[in-house]
């Protein structure tokens, strides 16, 4: 029977790996994982195997003759690590996990502050909203590759130069660094890919509200999806944080930049094809720092090939391509949830037709017929919007 051990070894110096993980080193006769981490315990006569990758962890451990190996994990085993798709790759084996010191932990400890309500991120091998992140939260600690330069700007650029930024370099080494100073004072400065940033931000803004006011928005001479028939037709995507989105016809980009703030962690593709229109939802995109919103200048459904596989799309304008847009979404999906914008009763008609042709489920309409007050003189009347149909159906998966 082969003993493995998944230890973290906390930000590298040997000094602030446990008393439990250094002894199950001391026993190993094989130690695995990156050289940066290796090369501490090169003076230990072991087997050293310098590799993250799991699928060639597994074939090592398999073929080998030894008994007794390490695998060696930066930081701790429970944060931002490796450590599961290992776990998964070894997963006939009997495998004993030892947590370590995370980044995060000594880095607060350094500054004195505690890290209940900080808000975690990592952009190492990741594209995450930082900006909003921050705009949502008092406190933001994100992993960051080195990229505090790029952070820096993306804040300065959406109005946050002036937050307190933390910059912790090198941990635990005897080049450690720790910086504080405002976002705007490190843009263009170079940091080394072992560094973590805390962005304090006091005036953060953590509701969400769902039906932003139309007002909020700059509208140009586009035709923009109302508040109201907004907050509804958004409420039957069944969007989710992480969700790979398609807003098919987005005009103003208003349902899009209410998807990208709800699927924080997810995309949101604005696919529109006027010029205008176009850079009204840039000018929108950075009003609202939701840069996980990517615009796509064409035609649907011709510019889904170069787009990744959406769970949902939403349709506002189909330009006439509406059984080609749902067979290419069903294509690329065939259990994608799908919301269609109707005025037209011939739109209404054509999309619940195609809705049952393929065989979608969960089909449902709502008509929305929305009045709002207007100030005449001393007295307020109503005044309707033109009634929107309001279709959702979900692929029946095969």
């Amino acid at each position: 029977m082969k003993n493995i051990t998944i230890i973290g070894i906390g930000m590298g110096n040997p000094e602030t790996i446990t008393l439990e993980g250094k002894r199950y080193i001391d026993e190993a006769q094989v130690l695995i994982g990156a050289k940066r981490m290796l090369d501490t315990f090169q003076d230990n006569n072991k087997t050293m195997v310098f590799t993250y990758d799991s699928k060639e962890i597994r074939e090592y451990i398999v073929k080998s003759g030894f008994q007794n190996f390490c695998i060696l994990m930066s930081g701790d085993t429970g944060f931002y690590s490796g450590t599961n798709k290992i776990l998964e790759e070894l997963h006939d084996f009997t495998v004993k996990v030892i947590p370590g010191i995370s980044s995060l932990s000594y880095f607060c400890a350094k500054l004195g502050c505690s890290w209940e309500d900080i808000y975690l991120t990592s952009l190492h091998g990741r594209n995450e909203n930082i900006v909003l992140a921050v705009k949502q939260h008092k406190k933001t600690f994100a992993l960051t590759d080195g990229k505090i330069s790029d952070i820096c700007m993306k804040l300065e650029k959406a109005g946050f130069g002036n937050v307190e930024v933390s910059i912790g370099e090198n941990l635990s080494y005897s080049n450690e660094r720790i910086i504080k100073a405002k976002a705007m004072d490190l843009t263009g400065q170079e940091f080394e890919p072992l560094s973590v940033i805390i962005i304090n931000n006091p005036g953060f803004q953590p509701e969400y509200r769902l039906g932003i006011n139309d007002d909020e928005f700059i509208r140009g001479e586009v035709p923009m999806t109302k508040s109201e028939v907004r907050a509804i037709s958004i409420s039957k995507l069944n969007l989710k944080e992480d969700s790979i989105i398609y807003d098919i016809g987005a005009g103003t980009g208003s349902v899009s930049i209410e998807m990208a703030l709800i699927a924080k962690k997810g995309k949101v593709y604005a696919i529109e094809q006027k010029d205008e229109a176009i850079q009204l939802i840039k000018l929108n995109r950075e009003r609202f720092a939701t840069f996980n919103l990517e615009i796509i200048h064409g035609m649907a459904p011709d510019v889904f090939s170069e787009l990744e596989t959406p769970d949902i799309a939403f349709i506002g304008g189909s330009k006439g391509n509406m059984e080609s847009i749902i067979s290419a979404l069903l294509h690329k999906n065939n259990s994608i949830q799908i919301v269609v914008n109707a005025i037209a009763l011939e739109t209404l008609a054509e999309t619940l037709t195609l809705f049952k042709a393929k065989e979608m489920v969960d089909i449902e309409v709502v008509q929305a017929s929305i009045s709002k007050t207007k100030e005449i003189g001393n007295y307020h009347m109503l005044c309707g919007q033109n009634p929107v149909f309001i279709l959702s159906g979900r692929g029946k998966t095969h």
